[in-house]
């Protein structure tokens, strides 16, 4: 045996040759001069005898020898150990001894005169290595497809099974051994016919697809990848993943969502009727009393807030829909449009942003449109202010940020102190107010994937950041 000078890994190498002269000198330079810890044999079953009772990374033979040629040894190597890598030396390059060499299952094959003439057995040592690496590479992928729980097979072109793992033994009931050669319709009926159709397609054009189906009740999301496309038998990897928790999940929480949108159309159906009519009374209150001025600024404030909280459940039960398919929108435009639609009084608006991003408009605007409605009635209350009719009117800045943007306003802030959470619905520091408005926006931006935070503006008021957005530039 013969060993490494350096402190690098050791790959230990087998050489066979009738050679001793050859076997030797071989074994001597890839250790001296490659780093490799070798052994040389002249006598096939000697090495075979070697190769049972030691760690071989890879077998290094001549194709020609007198009492067991290369093949028959590569055979009896194949018997003990499936996988070790074979490199074969031969001394003849024609092309049938390339084939018969690849259908016996040789990884590799030098012409023997190539290695003789590169004195420094470069080109023999980098074959093992690369060998070698893609042995244990191969390896490493065997153990993740056999430990994985997903359905994976290796199938041809007229949907013939030609590996599977553990998983896919165990849902249809058969063994591995019995899987191969059997046809994915035989074993899987329509659907195997199905996914046969889809691998020939993939084969065809080359490119990996993914699809999804049916099996007695069961989903699975089935990936598609084309492999051995210029072999004499193409054939491609199908992975089928069960998602039918995903699938029993979503089901449930569209059914939960049509459910809450039924619920808010019936309360706010419910809750309209009553208030139409409590509305016409008080038309009617103030043609006949008009009078009794205080009683009907009461009911109208009554029937307001009951008119904001039905709008209100109604965003609740709407907005938080995920959103799943943004558009390119102009934030500034957004922001703009949200502040003409808003009962702003003498409140100005100030937009500084010519940035795009990815959102749902229509739910965007409703962000803008209650952060607005709580800077205008909530800024500045009149116990804060020394004289309400004279205080000035709140400005309302919209900016950007890195990851985002911010409406803040110059108003009196809020207090973010105290335990209470300002999302938390029902929250509101105003008695007339439905404290949904910053739940709102919460649901809104989760929705669109983003957070949203509360802070002091730079004036005193309160600042509303929203992150994560995604720009487009």
């Amino acid at each position: 045996m013969t060993t490494p000078s350096s402190g690098r890994e050791q790959l230990s190498v087998l050489v066979v040759d009738d050679s001793e002269f050859f076997a030797e000198m071989t074994a001597e330079t890839l250790a001296e001069d490659h780093d490799f810890g070798t052994h040389a044999a002249s006598d096939p079953k000697a090495a075979l005898d070697y190769f049972s009772d030691n760690d071989v990374d890879c077998i290094v033979s001549d194709y020609e020898m007198p009492r067991m040629d290369g093949l028959e040894f590569l055979d009896a190597v194949r018997e003990r150990e499936p996988d070790v890598p074979f490199i074969l030396l031969t001394g003849r390059g024609d092309e049938e001894v390339a084939s018969e060499a690849i259908a016996a299952g040789v990884t590799d094959y030098l012409l023997k005169l190539e290695v003789v003439e590169d004195k420094q057995y470069g080109r023999l040592a980098n074959r093992i290595r690369n060998v070698v690496s893609k042995r244990r590479t191969q390896a490493k992928y065997e153990l993740l497809v056999d430990t994985s729980p997903d359905l994976i097979a290796q199938v041809a072109e007229d949907g013939t099974i030609l590996a599977a793992n553990p998983a896919m033994a165990e849902f249809t009931d058969i063994g591995r051994e019995e899987l191969v050669g059997q046809t994915l319709a035989a074993v899987l009926g329509a659907v195997g016919e199905d996914r046969t159709a889809v691998g020939q397609s993939v084969i065809e054009d080359g490119d990996p697809t993914h699809a999804e189906d049916q099996i007695d009740g069961r989903s699975f999301h089935n990936i598609y990848v084309p492999i051995d496309v210029h072999s004499h038998r193409p054939s491609f990897q199908l992975v089928s993943r069960n998602i039918t928790e995903r699938v029993e999940r979503e089901r449930e929480l569209k059914r939960q969502n049509e459910r809450l949108e039924e619920f808010a159309s019936v309360v706010s159906h419910d809750m309209r009727n009553p208030l139409n009519v409590a509305q016409s009374a008080l038309q009617l209150l103030e043609k006949d009393r008009g009078d009794d001025a205080e009683l009907q600024a009461r009911l109208t404030r009554s029937l307001d807030r009951m008119e904001s909280l039905i709008d209100d459940v109604l965003t609740l039960a709407r907005e938080g829909e995920t959103v799943d398919d943004p558009s390119v929108v102009d934030l500034g435009t957004i922001a703009r449009e949200s502040w003409m639609v808003t009962d702003s009084g003498e409140a100005e608006l100030v937009v500084d942003s010519t940035a795009r991003i990815q959102a749902d408009d229509g739910r965007l605007g409703s962000i803008f449109s209650n952060l607005y409605g709580n800077a205008v009635d909530h800024g500045c209350p009149p116990s804060d202010a020394e004289d309400a009719e004279d205080a000035d009117p709140v400005t309302v800045t919209v900016s950007v940020t890195d990851d985002g943007f911010v409406v803040a306003d110059d108003g009196c802030g809020m207090n973010l102190s105290t335990d209470e959470d300002p999302f938390e619905m029902g929250y509101s520091t105003d008695t007339e107010g439905t404290g949904m408005g910053l739940t709102i926006v919460e649901r809104v931006a989760e929705a669109h994937g983003w957070s949203v935070e509360l802070g002091e503006s730079e004036d005193g008021g309160l600042a509303v950041e929203i992150s994560g957005v995604t720009f487009v530039d």
